[in-house]
């Protein structure tokens, strides 16, 4: 158990479908964390008769000049936590462990001409604080947004994405853009619909993207499925994308939220 915990209340929730939702929390006083970090949220939980206390990390969505902190979070069948917090209602109380935590950091990154932001499920969150800051826009004048999931309603935050593609600080800047790619897998859509490390090895996410996977010009962050990160990581690095090491800059950040 953290020493650094707060209660917190929710305040705001948007259920994208069952089991999917976003939840917005009090925002504690003096609290701050830079984008692509995340912090542990935690419940009381009552069994047996007794209270016990658990909690597991949860990317920001926010972005630190918001008045609320927001989290995009999905029910794990069978997990202790998530499903607790999916069921939460506007004026329920929850725990909120400040310490800071994550390395999905684009400070950690030289500028290059893309930036692949690869996300599958709620791994989208943190790229949807990093996607709102103007200083990311100009290391990267190309963004390219990937995330992949099982069903077409679970393509949450769409709405979001439009408004940073548009925003002339933003993806719609001069000689700036963000490319969103929806990726599908478990349903027939006009998305792509493989996962990523197929779309990645066929060619096809980078001529869907129009940019390519080129390691003198792009950098990589990824969050979401360990499966994911792995495959990814193994088929860019005879490409040239490796992690940043002590010394050496690296072009390939990941970041590894396995939550129930």
């Amino acid at each position: 158990m953290s020493d650094n915990r707060t209660k917190v209340r929710l305040l705001q929730k948007q259920v994208w479908r069952k089991g999917l939702v976003s939840i917005r929390v009090t925002k504690p006083e003096g609290f701050t964390f830079t984008p692509g970090q995340f912090v542990r949220l935690g419940l009381d939980i009552e069994a047996d008769g007794k209270t016990e206390y658990a909690a597991r990390g949860y990317s920001l969505a926010s972005v630190p000049s918001d008045p609320l902190l927001e989290f995009f979070i999905v029910e794990v069948p069978n997990g202790l936590v998530s499903p607790r917090l999916c069921a939460l209602e506007a004026g329920s109380e929850l725990w909120l462990e400040t310490d800071l935590w994550g390395s999905l950091l684009p400070d950690r990154l030289p500028a290059s001409q893309n930036l692949w932001c690869l996300s599958t499920g709620t791994g989208l969150a943190p790229f949807i604080s990093i996607l709102r800051q103007e200083s990311v826009w100009k290391k990267w004048p190309t963004i390219v947004l990937v995330h992949s999931v099982r069903l077409a309603e679970d393509l949450a935050y769409t709405q979001l994405i439009q408004k940073i593609k548009d925003d002339s600080s933003l993806g719609g800047g001069s000689g700036k853009s963000l490319v969103y790619v929806p990726v599908v897998t478990r349903e027939a859509t006009q998305f792509l619909s493989r996962r990523i490390p197929d779309l990645i090895s066929s060619g096809d996410l980078a001529e869907t993207a129009g940019v390519k996977f080129d390691s003198s010009a792009s950098s990589v962050l990824l969050c979401g499925n360990p499966a994911m990160i792995k495959e990814v990581r193994a088929l860019l690095k005879p490409m040239g994308f490796q992690a940043p090491r002590r010394g050496e800059p690296g072009n390939l950040i990941a970041e590894n939220l396995w939550r129930q």
